[in-house]
């Protein structure tokens, strides 16, 4: 259903991701969290979308690959990116790769549900190197919510965070290092960052 509705209104949702923007400046934070040079940096998009995102990241870093389950939004970012590699994907079935220094999840994981959400932490906790970094952004309610919504892109699922559930969730091998809140439009938002221990 969310996968169909992502697939179904690609062209509508590139328009609509287009006016809210790159993420530069939670890119360049997350970049900053691996304390390391960028240009050895291995890092790997969840939920890429049509690579909105990922042009700005794959400029920045060594090694940059994305992967996301709609395939039409794919098809859009390998029309921006077509040297750069993406893979059709969800978090749950994507072959992790090991010693990845970040990973991003710009309002993706916000798709999944948190016992999938648990499975999704422990496989980047294995994935990811000592001190890596997992760089995520998801619409926030004081208590875990769930969602059907119904719009112009169609039907999707949602969950709803927060920080301490967050952090709850991913266990021991993460430890929060960065924390942000904003408001878009009428949908609160958090990011928070984990590095692994």
């Amino acid at each position: 259903m969310t996968i169909e509705a992502y697939d179904n209104s690609s062209e509508m949702f590139v328009s609509y991701f287009a006016g809210i923007g790159t993420r530069t400046e939670d890119i360049n934070t997350a970049i900053r969290l691996t304390e390391q040079d960028p240009a050895t940096i291995t890092a790997v998009e969840i939920g890429c979308g049509d690579g909105r995102d990922a042009v700005e990241i794959a400029k920045q870093v060594g090694s940059y690959e994305g992967f996301d389950p709609s395939v039409n939004l794919l098809e859009l970012a390998r029309k921006k990116l077509p040297d750069t590699s993406f893979k059709i994907d969800d978090a749950l079935s994507y072959e992790y790769p090991h010693n990845v220094d970040l990973y991003f999840a710009f309002a993706s994981i916000l798709h999944v549900n948190r016992t999938d959400l648990v499975t999704v932490f422990q496989k980047t906790g294995e994935s990811l190197r000592a001190g890596g970094i997992f760089y995520i952004s998801l619409k926030e309610r004081s208590d875990y919510d769930e969602q059907l919504q119904e719009d112009q892109f169609g039907k999707r699922m949602f969950y709803y965070y927060n920080p301490g559930l967050i952090e709850e969730l991913a266990g021991t091998v993460f430890k929060k290092v960065f924390e942000a809140h904003q408001i878009i439009g009428s949908t609160d938002w958090f990011t928070i960052a984990l590095r692994k221990q």
